[in-house]
């Protein structure tokens, strides 16, 4: 299954994209498996994603966590929260 997957803030510089299409191959995906797979690319991709920093990921534009489930074309985005001052 195919979900577009946005990078933004500091997670873009860290992985070099701000946006790429990445296929999942679990039965029912969540947004752990995509995480899964993603680190598994190596040093960078574990730095920028298992960082101790508070991560915050949407899918289809509205909060999510872990345990969301994943749909065919949804969009999933990562982020570190942003505080103002």
């Amino acid at each position: 299954m195919k979900v577009k997957v946005l990078y933004f803030g500091e997670l873009r510089e860290q992985v070099g994209l701000h946006e790429e299409t990445v296929t999942v191959v679990t039965g029912t995906p969540t947004v752990a498996d995509l995480l899964t797979e993603l680190t598994a690319r190596g040093a960078e991709w574990r730095e920028a994603l298992e960082s101790t920093e508070p991560l915050r990921i949407a899918v289809d534009q509205e909060m999510a966590q872990l345990t969301a489930s994943l749909r065919p074309n949804c969009e999933v985005a990562f982020f570190r929260p942003v505080t103002g001052g």
